[in-house]
C-alpha cells in the first residue's frame, strides 16, 4: 500500500510539473514570436487543466488504497469526477476550433470540476488523520470538509441553473465560509506537529507497565555492557560515560 501511494504521489508530482512546464513553454513561445492566438490559449488551458486534473485524481486514487469502504467510495467518486472534468475541458476547447463550446458544456464542466476539487480536498483531509490526533484536530478536519461542501454547493447550484437570483447576503456568507475553510484546512497539520509524541504501543496496552519495565531493564543491561567496554582508564571517554548516565536515567524513569 505504501509503495502504491508513493507511486501515485510521484505520478501526481510529475503530471503537475509537466502540465505547468508545457503551459509555460507555450506562453513563452507565443510571447517571443508575437503570435499569441487562440490555439496557444487552448494549449495553455489544456496543460493547466491536465495538471489540476492529475492532482485531484491522484488524491482520489490514494484514497482508494485505504481500507475504509467510505474512503474507497470517496476516492472513486473523486477520480471519476477528475477524469470527467478533463474530458469536458478537452471537448470545450478542441471539438470546434471556430467556437469555444456551448454554455451548457461549460456549465457542466464547472459543476464537475467543483465536485472533483471538493472531493480531492476531502480525500486529503481525511487521509491525513492519524489515530493519535487530538479531538480538536478531528473537529477541524470535519469542519473543513463541511465548509468545502457548503462553498462547493454554493457554486454548483448557480452553475447548474438551480438558483437564478443570488441575494445580497450570500456572497458575503460565501466569502466568510471560504475564510473558515482555509483556516480549518491549515490548522490541523500545524496542531498535529504541536502534539506531544505518542508513547510506544506497548505502553498503551494492558501490559504497558510490564513492557516498560522489561524495556528499561534491557536498556540498562546494554548500558552496563558499553560501560564495561569503556572501562580502560587510559582510553575512557567522558562523553560516552555522560551519554550512558543519561541512558540509565531515562530507563529508570520508565521503571518508576
Amino acid at each position: 500500500m505504501d509503495q502504491n501511494a508513493a507511486s501515485i504521489r510521484r505520478f501526481a508530482g510529475l503530471s503537475l510539473v509537466t502540465g505547468l512546464c508545457v503551459a509555460a513553454a507555450a506562453a513563452v513561445l507565443a510571447l517571443v514570436t508575437g503570435s499569441f492566438d487562440e490555439t496557444d490559449t487552448r494549449v495553455i488551458l489544456t496543460s493547466i487543466g491536465f495538471a489540476i486534473a492529475s492532482a485531484t485524481a491522484s488524491s482520489g486514487a490514494a484514497a482508494r488504497l485505504r481500507p475504509s469502504a467510505e474512503m474507497h467510495l470517496l476516492g472513486t467518486a473523486t477520480l471519476v469526477a477528475s477524469i470527467a472534468a478533463f474530458v469536458l475541458l478537452l471537448a470545450g476547447l478542441w471539438t470546434n476550433m471556430d467556437d469555444w463550446g456551448s454554455e451548457g458544456l461549460w456549465r457542466t464542466f464547472g459543476c464537475v470540476s467543483i465536485l472533483a476539487i471538493v472531493g480531492s480536498h476531502a480525500c486529503l483531509m481525511l487521509g491525513a488523520l492519524r489515530r493519535g490526533d487530538a479531538p480538536v484536530v478531528r473537529l477541524l478536519t470535519l469542519s473543513a470538509i463541511g465548509f468545502a461542501a457548503f462553498d462547493g454547493l454554493a457554486v454548483v447550484l448557480p452553475l447548474a441553473g438551480v438558483v437564478d437570483d443570488i441575494d445580497e447576503p450570500w456572497p458575503r456568507i460565501f466569502g466568510a465560509v471560504l475564510v473558515l475553510l482555509v483556516l480549518a484546512s491549515v490548522l490541523p497539520p500545524i496542531m498535529r506537529r504541536m502534539q506531544p509524541a505518542a508513547r510506544p504501543a506497548a505502553a498503551a496496552s494492558g501490559n504497558g507497565a510490564g513492557a516498560d519495565e522489561f524495556l528499561a531493564s534491557a536498556v540498562i543491561q546494554i548500558a552496563d555492557k558499553i560501560d564495561a567496554l569503556n572501562s580502560d582508564p587510559g582510553n575512557r571517554s567522558p562523553e560516552i560515560q555522560r551519554e550512558l548516565n543519561r541512558l540509565r536515567n531515562l530507563a529508570q524513569s520508565f521503571e518508576n
